[in-house]
C-alpha cells in the first residue's frame, strides 16, 4: 500500500466513526471526557463486529485508534483490542488460471481491457499502482520484445515489473488505438485511460473504474466463483497476484528472493540487504515468461523460439569446443616437431 492508500483509508476510517458517533467535528469529540469516548469507542467496535468481516476489524480501527493518539486522549486500547473478534480463515486464495483468463480475454473486444487483463497477468501487481502518476515516463521497451515498468515511482514502495512479448504488444496495441484517435502521447501520458472521449481531457484510469471493468468481464466470461465466509474463493483481481506469485514460486529456477522483490515485497526474504538491479530482476522474469504466457498458440511459439536458441547455443558450444580440441592437437603437433 502507497502512502496516498494510506492517506485515503485513514480519512475513510475517520468519517465511518464519525457517522457512526453522530458529532458535527473532530473537535468537539476530542473535548468530551475520556470515560464517554472509551465507551463510544467500544460501541463503534461492536458494531463494526456485526456488520464486517473479523478479519478486517484491526484495520478498520486502525485510523480510529491513530486519531486519539496523535491527539493525545488516553484510552484503554489493550481493553479494546481484547474486544477484536478471532480471525477467520481468509476465503480469496486460489488464482485465476490461464483459462480461465483467457476466457475474460475473448470475452471483451475492448483493447484497454485486454491490455489490463495482460498487464495485471504479467506484473501480478496490485491494481493500486494504477494511478494517476501511472504514466509513459515509467515505460520502457527492453529485450526479447519485453517492456518493463517502474511500479510506485519516487515511494518507498518502488519496484521493477515487466510485461511480456505477448502483453508487450496488446498495450502496444492498445495505445496506438489512442493515437489514431488523435490522442497525442508525451511521458505525462496515462499508460491506462478512462474511456476515450473526443475533445476531454484525458483522465487516468484509477482503482474504481479497473473493478468495474473486472466486474463485467468475469460476468461476460461466465466465470463463477465461490463465496466463503463473505468473500469469493478467488479474489477478482488479487486472483492475478497468486497466480504470478504460484509461477514464480514453482519454477525451480527462478531465484526465490527475486521473485519476492518481483512481487514488491520490499524486505524480500533476504530483507533489506538484497537489492538486485532491474536487469538481474528481468533475468528472473524470462525464466517464467513461458508459463507467464495467456495464449496458447503464442506461448508454443515461444517454446520454439526458445528451443532453437538453446540449439543454436549448443551448436555454437560445440563448434568451440572443436577448435580448442583442433587447436590443442596442433599444438602437440608443433611441440613434436620441435623435440
Amino acid at each position: 500500500m502507497n502512502y496516498a492508500q494510506a492517506s485515503n483509508n485513514y480519512r475513510d476510517h475517520l468519517k465511518n466513526f464519525k457517522l457512526f458517533a453522530k458529532f458535527d467535528t473532530f473537535d468537539s469529540l476530542i473535548t468530551k471526557p475520556v470515560e464517554e469516548i472509551q465507551t463510544l469507542v467500544e460501541d463503534y467496535l461492536i458494531y463494526i463486529k456485526e456488520n464486517r468481516h473479523p478479519n478486517s476489524i484491526p484495520i478498520l480501527m486502525l485510523g480510529v485508534r491513530h486519531f486519539f493518539v496523535m491527539n493525545r486522549i488516553p484510552l484503554y486500547w489493550e481493553i479494546i483490542r481484547k474486544m477484536y473478534p478471532p480471525k477467520k480463515k481468509s476465503a480469496g486464495f486460489k488464482p485465476w488460471t490461464t483459462e480461465q483468463i483467457q476466457k475474460m480475454i475473448l470475452a471483451t473486444t475492448s483493447k484497454r481491457n485486454r491490455a489490463l487483463l495482460h498487464f495485471l497477468s504479467s506484473t501480478g501487481a496490485r491494481i493500486g499502482v494504477i494511478d494517476e502518476n501511472f504514466t509513459m515516463k515509467y515505460l520502457e521497451n527492453i529485450s526479447d520484445g519485453c517492456k518493463a515498468v517502474l511500479l510506485y515511482p519516487n515511494e518507498n514502495e518502488e519496484y521493477w515489473a515487466f510485461l511480456t512479448p505477448e502483453a508487450s504488444d496488446s498495450l502496444d496495441e492498445y495505445h496506438e488505438e489512442r493515437r489514431k484517435r488523435g490522442e497525442l502521447f508525451d511521458e505525462n501520458t496515462p499508460i491506462f485511460r478512462r474511456d476515450y472521449s473526443c475533445g476531454k481531457k484525458v483522465i487516468p484510469l484509477q482503482r474504481s473504474g479497473i473493478i468495474s471493468i473486472m466486474y463485467r468481464v468475469i460476468r461476460n466470461a461466465g466465470l463463477e466463483r465461490t463465496k466463503v465466509n463473505h468473500h469469493f474463493d478467488i479474489q477478482m483481481d488479487h486472483g492475478f497476484r497468486k497466480r504470478f506469485n504460484t509461477i514464480l514460486k514453482l519454477k525451480n529456477n527462478v531465484n526465490s528472493n527475486v521473485a519476492e522483490k518481483l512481487l514488491g515485497h520490499k524486505n524480500g526474504l533476504d530483507g533489506v540487504y538484497l537489492k538486485p538491479t532491474r536487469e538481474q530482476c528481468f533475468a528472473e522474469f524470462r525464466k517464467a515468461i513461458v508459463e507467464l504466457m495467456i495464449d496458447d498458440s503464442e506461448r508454443q511459439r515461444l517454446k520454439i523460439e526458445q528451443l532453437e536458441r538453446e540449439k543454436s547455443e549448443l551448436e555454437h558450444y560445440r563448434t568451440k569446443v572443436d577448435e580448442l580440441w583442433q587447436d590443442k592437437l596442433r599444438m602437440e603437433h608443433i611441440q613434436l616437431n620441435h623435440t
